[in-house]
């Protein structure tokens, strides 16, 4: 899958420090492999050539409307 080869990508351009620390997960890293596994169950369903005209992301999200909605929380 792409995921598996961007990571084969990184670990071989990346000090092995660096990957290591965003490879891994804390302590028992049993949140990390439910977050892997569950990625795993996700199929998506590619549509090409279809007719993108009269299709929108809007949303509303937190009582605003946006036209694309991209959300970010909080890391570090």
């Amino acid at each position: 899958s792409a995921s598996t080869d961007y990571r084969a990508a990184a670990q071989a351009k990346l000090p092995p420090f660096l990957f290591h620390y965003i490879d891994g997960g804390a302590y028992a890293e049993h949140t990390l492999k439910r977050n892997t596994a569950d990625l795993a169950d996700i199929a998506l369903r590619q549509r090409v050539l279809r007719n993108m005209s009269e299709l929108s992301l809007q949303t509303t999200l937190f009582g605003e409307q946006l036209a694309m909605p991209v959300a970010l929380g909080p890391v570090g």
